[in-house]
């Protein structure tokens, strides 16, 4: 398991290296080793996470009612990964999703988050902005091809338990598509 695990996660960044370097992409090859690095820093040093996701809001100005009735707005599913704090407070995150989509299909996603985090009021309650980026497979989407996915994310927090919203936009203007917000949930235990 761990190691499909840092297969999955990794494969762009342990193909890249050798693409890059048959091109003499040395700038790319260089963000790669460094982004796998990271990855794997996260991963063999971080805290361990359990998600769990719940719900899934689709914007009644993008979707007509007749077909926000059809959708699945319970995004029931479970998920495991990784944390790491840095040197300024903010939250690195590896992780695998499994969850029921939009159409009740089994959504897995597997990637990397990034949040800036604010502490307005004390140490244990936080405030977060950043994004995450990685691969999923939607039976509506591809076929179920793996697709990349690079989305904004903001996070609300008190201690072990923080709140994730991720928002994946509209990208053209036909009817019943994109504006859609996802909630899941991160306990560091």
């Amino acid at each position: 398991m761990r190691h499909a695990f840092l297969a999955a996660l990794l494969g762009t960044g342990l193909v890249m290296p050798l693409s890059c370097q048959a091109f003499g992409l040395s700038g790319v090859q260089s963000w790669a080793h460094s982004a796998s690095q990271n990855l794997l820093n996260i991963y063999n040093n971080g805290s361990p996470d359990l998600y769990v996701t719940g719900y899934t809001w689709h914007d009644p100005s993008t979707y007509t009612e007749a077909k926000r009735s059809v959708l699945n707005a319970r995004a029931w599913g479970l998920g495991w990964g990784k944390h790491l704090v840095d040197a300024n407070g903010n939250d690195e995150l590896v992780y695998a999703l499994i969850f029921s989509d939009s159409h009740w299909n089994a959504e897995p996603v597997v990637g990397y988050a990034k949040q800036w985090l604010w502490r307005p009021f004390d140490g244990r309650f936080k405030l977060g902005a950043g994004y995450t980026a990685g691969i999923t497979s939607r039976a509506d989407i591809a076929k179920n091809f793996p697709i990349p996915i690079v989305l904004p994310m903001a996070s609300v927090g008190y201690g072990n338990l923080t709140m994730y919203g991720a928002f994946l936009p509209r990208f053209n203007g036909s009817p019943n598509n994109g504006n859609v917000g996802f909630l899941f949930f991160r306990y560091a235990y």
